[in-house]
């Protein structure tokens, strides 16, 4: 025992020796970087025209609008017809099936009211839909569950199924427990709910279960659900299984009204061969193979015990460490990339690149959705979209998203309405932002009653959201390692009744189970908060975050709350308004939060305390704290966009 003491001991001492070289911090920062340091300086860095070193949003948003064409189709001319009351998905469908199939064009809808009875999903690059204007063109998504609230999406009666025919069973949300999936009432699928599945409604498997567990022939395929009551509801058609069927398996999808869907990821992982380095535009492979100019792909550091040891992330599931970009250039295994990464990409985890091949060009403008039902369905989705956009659109009641970005890149949100959603409980849902997306573009936008808004989760990177007003929702940093995104020119009113937690801004802890921590170097820009509870709460792993010349009006709690590894932030230039007579601006809650320069700030009310906690080389400069004023000015910085002041000077740096 006393050489295992021993040992325990030396390690012991070593890590003490490690925290005490990195000054308290996890690991070596890498983004808190004076303009003098050029050494540290890459690609990924702008500096900025305050002295601050900001992340680079020179290409975000849409940056290529494709081949371009004039071709334009009537949804009439595809045998849709407005203010008939009659379901046009079908004709949707067909027109964007056409113009994609012809190389592209705009499916056109003129005034008045439209209907769509089924999801619609587009596969083919170049489409766009537009309509007449948003209070001209109303597009009305109105699909139900049918019969007594159980029915197969998919099969149709009578369908022929193959193994790789889509399954799909579809069952009334509220107070659903399971779904079962039965062929001649032999168990092929079961879905349960669990603590995350939100108003799920939809259960799918593949015909390969059906043709494994019966012969050929005709079969009776059945659908049950199961309530919390113990009551159940039931469906059932008759199929035809054969094993050596293959069928079209592009079913619509039913996770949104309108999908612009990709093909996703394809091919083999391609290891790195050396360390993939925050600003490196040369990543060296294993094996290139398959790998040509102009392909995109995915690069993903995986989430090993390694890692998340290391970020203390105790989240169960989830994507983090990812970024999409282009190949430039390939040069035997190394490959040359179009934008330089964001973060690192360690060959100890494993990380890779895979190809993928997303759709391109699309997007839809100039019109009104509405949703009738209570259904978990998005408006508009753009799955594994690429140089999409969403324009001119109004979103009334969405069953889940209004527009949304799922493993998107270069994709833009602009100049849209988003006015509540049907469901607002947990599990991940009334949200306006970017999940798994890199490099989007969300400004002049405004939601109403959403739940979190604006939000970034699981992987998002390099996004921008701004000049946008979010009432009635919270912002966060929602899940997921999210890393260099801005928020800037904002207006955010929190509120808890639609979901949102009460902070201003909120920041998933490395605690959470369901979220884990999230990324270094994100960025607020002169944004107005006004909030129920703290301004901003950090719940650790944070690095680097820039919170510059925004206005906080804060109910009760402090300006900005850190705690847990929570370190080198900046923060200056802000107004702070605390009504609770008894909370400081800033409250660092654990010692590890190191390195935060606190500067030029000014706090009115609370309990006149800048600083709150025991947090070791905190710097505070130029603060003031001043009497209770219900409503002092913004500040007002000499450059009110960081993002426009960017692409204004693209080439100089």
């Amino acid at each position: 025992m006393t050489g295992l003491r021993s040992a325990a001991v030396l390690l012991a001492i070593a890590a003490l020796c490690c925290a005490a070289e990195l000054g308290g911090r996890p690991w070596a920062g890498q983004y808190k970087i004076r303009p003098d340091q050029t050494e540290r300086l890459t690609a990924a860095d702008v500096v900025g025209p305050d002295g601050l070193v900001y992340p680079n949003w020179t290409k975000c948003g849409v940056q290529n609008d494709g081949p371009g064409t004039s071709r334009t189709v009537s949804l009439e001319a595809a045998g849709g017809k407005a203010d008939d009351n009659k379901d046009d998905s079908a004709a949707l469908a067909k027109a964007c099936e056409q113009l994609g199939r012809a190389g592209g064009g705009t499916v056109s809808l003129g005034e008045g009211i439209w209907h769509l009875d089924r999801p619609v999903t587009i596969r083919h690059d170049s489409v766009l839909i537009r309509g007449a204007g948003q209070d001209k063109t109303r597009l009305i998504f109105r699909y139900r569950i049918a019969g007594d609230g159980a029915s197969f999406y998919s099969p149709a009666p009578g369908q022929t199924v193959g193994p790789n025919t889509r399954i799909e069973l579809h069952c009334a949300p509220t107070n659903l427990q399971s779904m079962q999936i039965l062929v001649d009432d032999k168990p092929v699928g079961n879905w349960q709910r669990g603590e995350h599945s939100g108003n799920s409604f939809s259960y799918a498997i593949r015909g390969s279960q059906i043709t494994r567990a019966v012969a050929n022939g005709k079969h009776v395929l059945k659908g049950v659900g199961t309530y919390s009551n113990g009551s159940t509801r039931q469906t059932q058609i008759e199929i035809v299984v054969d094993s050596t069927h293959r069928d079209d398996p592009d079913v619509a999808e039913s996770s949104a009204a309108i999908v612009f869907a990709g093909q996703g990821n394809t091919g083999a992982r391609l290891l790195l061969a050396e360390d993939g380095k925050r600003g490196d535009t040369r990543l060296m492979l294993q094996s290139a193979a398959g790998l040509r100019a102009g392909d995109k792909i995915i690069i993903d550091g995986p989430a090993t015990e390694r890692w998340k040891t290391l970020t203390k992330n105790k989240c169960l599931w989830g994507l983090y460490r990812m970024y999409a970009v282009e190949v430039a250039a390939v040069e035997g295994n190394t490959i040359e990339i179009g934008q330089p990464l964001r973060i690192e990409f360690p060959t100890i985890d494993g990380s890779y690149v895979q190809k993928v091949r997303p759709i391109q060009f699309c997007g839809i403008e100039n019109l009104t959705i509405e949703q009738t039902e209570n259904l978990w369905i998005t408006a508009v989705m753009f799955n594994h979209g690429w140089n999409c956009r969403a324009e001119d659109v109004t979103v009334k009641k969405c069953g889940r998203f209004p527009i949304y970005g799922s493993s998107a890149k270069w994709c833009t949100i602009r100049r849209c309405t988003f006015e509540d959603a049907w469901f607002k409980g947990g599990g991940g849902t009334a949200y306006t932002g970017w999940e798994k997306c890199w490099d989007c573009l969300m400004e002049d936008v405004t939601t109403y009653r959403m739940r979190h808004a604006p939000c970034f989760q699981w992987a998002a990177s390099g996004c921008v959201i701004r000049n946008s007003a979010f009432h009635d929702s919270d912002g966060q940093w929602h899940a997921g390692w999210t890393n260099e995104n801005l928020i800037e020119q904002c207006i955010i009113e929190s509120v808890r009744g639609n979901g949102g937690y009460g902070y201003g801004m909120w920041a998933s802890p490395p605690e959470d189970t369901a979220h884990g921590p999230n990324g270094p170097r994100n960025v607020v820009y002169n944004c107005d908060v006004s909030s129920q509870l703290a301004g901003l709460w950090m719940g650790g792993m944070n690095e680097g975050w820039m919170i510059l010349h925004n206005r906080f009006t804060v109910e009760t709690g402090p300006g900005v709350f850190a705690r847990t590894n929570s370190f080198d932030h900046t923060i200056a230039g802000n107004v702070f308004i605390v009504k609770d007579g008894k909370s400081p601006m800033v409250q660092l809650a654990t010692e590890d939060c190191v390195g935060v320069e606190i500067t030029d700030n000014t706090l009115h009310g609370g309990n006149g305390n800048i600083l709150s906690g025991k947090a070791p080389d905190t710097i505070k400069r130029n603060n003031k704290a001043q009497p209770f004023a219900d409503a002092p000015p913004r500040p007002s910085p000499e450059v009110p966009s960081i993002y426009q002041w960017q692409l204004d000077r693209v080439g100089e740096q």
